[in-house]
């Protein structure tokens, strides 16, 4: 039914495409910045006279068709905090390049284009963020953090303090997919989910798909994270150190050869023990990751992109037992590693192509030792145990777009990888204590997998105020002998009823070939993948929506509403009492398979794009469930991160040209949490908790207001910005864990809270 209706509504908009090239000239090139020549992505450009108009592509690259009369067209480029720059083209010129000039060091008000340009946004799900934006973020002890800032778009659920994951319309966070660069990372989290693999230092742009997706991006279920950093200055030198009381930063970027290649460098790494702010603990935490990109222009047609990041953390825990009997330590580490090379090639004014090899993975380790002493402390014997969990990718794309007309543009392109999945392995060594000295291994084998994928899409613009994006995507994947495939409509329907006013419905299919297994024991991150298999295939997911989008003209605000119902089939869990690093059991033992998830909800923003006062306000009603037939007798529980409202705030206010202030305050429901009713001691004396039905209890309410300031100064050789913040203003306390206790006399719940009233400041400059 799906491809009936793509069919009939691609026929008919077709139908009614008039031949733009008839009377029509193209016009071409590219947008930098001035002073750096980085290309910019998302300018604006706009004929004012037809109100025809297009944006910069991630490559900075444009083409716009305007009447091929002699001074008939009036182009205007804009950015945000850039000056505006117009010119009439023309008749004997084709390519026109743009440098644009910064309007300030300091972030200017944006006035309101009041004559928009006649086309359709083709993506109501979609959120998009520049570097100017993120910057005035309030930043946890001073780190401004992008995965936080799309924690305040609605749609996006509120996990909780200590938590960057990102919970998307009742998915899980395995299910979103974190690119950078084209490079997938699989685990974004640094210092216990508190700070988000993303340096901002180095972002150049990042979008957020939440639905309505291109068929470019699949191979999860919820959402599409694509984040492309900065290119470097071709021009000059430039370094910047960043102090802070969460983590210390220094960027470096400049040319390697003046106007034909550049580098850009960053390294951060944590400068306080973190979790010794909140908990007396001998635990020792250490985290870093480094970005380093190389530009290099072979032509005036073609670059070539050098890209690589690596992060890692390391978890020390060490406990002494009574006595001085015994020692114990721990060490866990995590963390992910990433590299691709990237031929971008004009092969004429509207045809791009992009080629990009790589590889990326990411482990876990788990290390304990425990080591045993007499009375005299001397050692008598020892146990140790090495736990490992890894994935890991070999990518080829390939993919190209092609620009028909103002209106219409085709995409195509070709995906490989090539999977290795080590899903856990534990080596234990045993002596002493009167026993048989032991060294043995056990774990799952590796599996490897080759994955397949085609695509290709056509979007249209406008057309008698209709717009379309249409597309489907094929993906097959081979492991162990088994072939899984799928075939995956994508369909975005605009109508424009007025200037102000669109309507939008889409569908989307995704698929996802392996399957997130988390520990239901203890420990940080416990995250372990695994393949599809027939008895777990690939996950899936159909997604509906149906949006409004209200811009009025003569103001600075703008409405957007969507409603949406999305159902997940093939899901896993770990079955009740199942401990994945201790057990090691055939998968059919400890996994509960086969099972379905359904989403519903509305999610709403009104957002004031431009002027001296920013920001928005999202609200997100919705409903999450997960049915497995292993779990809850059955029956239908709601899923852990189900908030039933859930409210993101954000604003931004310019006081004077040096002192910005900014503020967020989020809100939601309590999550669900299972916690036992009862107790009673069966015939070994030993207490047993009874639980109820799954996730019936609710945390209490969430809610947090951070508030920032910050303070530029601009002198003759460097730059400064005094950043100051205070996370949970009114210091609330908001639960973080809970821990059941149980004795004679009882179950006893205790919630344990995270972040109090936290000042933070840092310090940058740059020179």
């Amino acid at each position: 039914m799906q491809y009936r209706i793509l069919q009939i509504v691609s026929f008919f908009l077709f139908l009614g495409m008039p031949m733009y090239a008839q009377n029509q000239r193209l016009i071409f090139g590219t947008v930098y910045d001035e002073t750096t020549s980085e290309t910019i992505i998302g300018a604006s450009i706009l004929d004012k006279k037809s109100g025809k108009g297009t944006t910069t592509d991630n490559h900075g690259r444009y083409s716009l068709w305007i009447p091929s009369d002699c001074d008939s067209a009036l182009l205007e480029v804009s950015y945000l905090g850039y000056v505006s720059q117009r010119m009439i083209p023309s008749c004997d010129v084709s390519e026109i390049n743009w440098k644009l000039h910064e309007s300030s060091f300091y972030l200017k008000e944006v006035e309101v284009n009041i004559k928009r340009a006649k086309t359709l946004d083709p993506t109501p799900s979609t959120f998009k963020i520049s570097k100017t934006e993120l910057d005035v973020l309030p930043g946890l002890a001073g780190e401004k953090d992008l995965v936080r800032y799309f924690q305040l778009t609605p749609g996006v659920q509120q996990a909780g303090d200590g938590n960057t994951g990102l919970f998307i319309r009742g998915g899980s966070n395995d299910q979103n997919l974190f690119l950078l660069d084209d490079m997938p990372l699989y685990h974004i989290h640094h210092l216990g989910n508190i700070v988000s693999t993303f340096n901002t230092d180095i972002i150049k742009s990042a979008e957020l798909f939440l639905g309505a997706f291109p068929a470019e991006y699949g191979g999860r279920l919820s959402s599409i994270v694509d984040v492309r950093t900065k290119d470097g200055d071709m021009h000059r030198h430039h370094q910047s150190i960043t102090l802070g009381l969460l983590t210390s930063k220094i960027h470096l970027d400049g040319p390697i050869i003046k106007e034909k290649a550049s580098y850009v460098a960053s390294f951060r790494i944590n400068t306080m023990p973190i979790f010794k702010w909140f908990f007396d603990t001998n635990m020792g935490f250490l985290m870093y990751d480094a970005n380093l990109k190389l530009n290099y222009i072979l032509s005036t047609k073609s670059r070539l992109y050098f890209s690589f990041y690596t992060g890692e953390d390391a978890m020390n825990y060490d406990v002494d037992g009574t006595e001085e009997s015994f020692t114990s330590k721990i060490a866990t580490t995590w963390g992910n590693r990433a590299i691709s090379l990237r031929l971008n090639q004009t092969l004429s004014p509207q045809l791009q192509l992009n080629l990009i090899g790589g590889h990326s993975t990411y482990h876990y380790g788990e290390k304990s030792m425990l080591n045993f002493y007499n009375p005299d402390k001397v050692l008598e014997g020892h146990y140790k145990s090495n736990f490992m969990s890894s994935i890991s990718d070999n990518f080829f794309i390939a993919k190209g777009k092609y620009s028909l007309s103002n209106i219409m543009r085709i995409q195509a392109g070709y995906n490989f990888y090539y999977h290795v999945y080590n899903p856990g392995k534990s080596v234990v060594k045993q002596s002493g204590l009167d026993l048989n000295e032991v060294n043995f291994s056990m774990g799952y084998p590796r599996t490897n997998a080759h994955e397949h994928s085609i695509f290709t899409d056509i979007t249209i613009d406008n057309l008698h105020g209709f717009g379309l994006n249409m597309g489907i995507r094929e993906n097959v994947i081979f492991t162990e002998g088994i072939t899984f495939h799928d075939l995956q409509p994508r369909l975005l329907l605009t109508r424009k009823i007025t200037d102000e006013l669109a309507l939008r419905a889409s569908v989307s299919r995704m698929w996802q070939p392996f399957h997130l297994i988390s520990n239901n024991g203890a420990g940080i991150p416990a995250d372990y993948r695994i393949p599809a298999m027939p008895d777990a295939p690939p996950a899936i997911s159909n997604q509906t929506s149906i949006a409004v989008n209200y811009k009025p003209e003569q103001s600075n605000y703008e409405f957007s509403a969507e409603a949406y119902y999305k159902k997940m089939e093939n899901l896993v869990d770990l079955k009740e009492g199942v401990t994945y690093t201790t057990d090691f059991a055939p998968w059919e033992k400890i996994l509960a398979v086969d099972g379905d998830g359904k989403s519903k909800g509305i999610d709403m923003l009104v957002r004031k794009v431009s002027g001296l006062s920013t920001g928005w306000i999202g609200v997100s009603l919705a409903q999450a469930k997960r049915q497995f037939v292993d779990l809850n007798g059955g029956e239908e529980f709601p899923y852990k991160y189900d908030r039933l409202l859930d409210v993101g705030c954000l604003f931004q206010q310019q006081l004077t040209s040096r002192f910005i202030v900014s503020a967020t305050w989020v809100f939601g429901t309590g999550l669900p949490y299972n916690i036992p009713r009862s107790q009673f001691v069966d015939l070994e004396g030993n207490n047993v908790l009874l639980y109820g039905k799954m996730n019936e209890f609710r945390q209490k309410t969430y809610h947090r207001l951070d508030i920032g300031v910050s303070y530029k100064t601009k002198k003759l050789k460097y730059e400064s910005v005094w950043d100051f913040s205070i996370i949970n203003l009114y210091n609330r306390r908001n639960p973080y864990m809970y821990r059941v206790s149980s004795s004679m006399h009882g179950v006893k719940l205790y919630e344990f809270s995270l972040f109090p009233f936290l000042p933070s400041l840092s310090y940058s400059i740059r020179f």
